[in-house]
């Protein structure tokens, strides 16, 4: 019996087939995760570069309402890679002018084979005065 368990203790047939069963898993996992915050950094880009785009419009347009700057903001949105972005816009009268707050929140759900409800949320916010009509 002790001569077969030293037997098999020496013996290295298959022992980088065993290693890369533990470690492959492991590099399979990282790579998803990578791509999950990789996906997640490009949505919250993509929010910020809509409402950047809509705030450039709303400084050509002369007092929209607020119909009219939902529709600005919903033209410049694309749908996203993963998960989903929801706009808002709020009229403020503030500092002697009318001013727009535009903001579009990324919900973003990735689902990981092994981790359960993976999700987070960012919101990118500007604020803009708009231009009111010359007297």
């Amino acid at each position: 019996m002790k001569t077969l368990i030293t037997r098999f203790s020496r013996n290295k047939d298959g022992a980088a087939a065993i290693e890369a069963a533990i470690v492959f898993p492991l590099l399979i996992s990282c790579l998803f995760i990578i791509f999950g915050i990789g996906t997640y950094i490009f949505g919250i880009h993509q929010a910020q570069r809509i409402v950047e785009e809509t705030a450039r419009e709303v400084r050509m347009v002369h007092n929209p309402n607020e119909e009219e700057l939902q529709t600005m903001l919903s033209d410049n949105m694309r749908s996203p890679f993963m998960g989903k972005y929801s706009p808002e816009v709020k009229l403020l009268s503030q500092f002697d002018g009318n001013y727009v707050e535009l903001k579009v929140t990324y919900d973003f759900k990735f689902d990981f084979p092994f981790i359960d409800n993976v999700s987070w949320s960012s919101a990118s916010t500007t604020q803009v005065k708009m231009r009111s009509m010359p007297s």
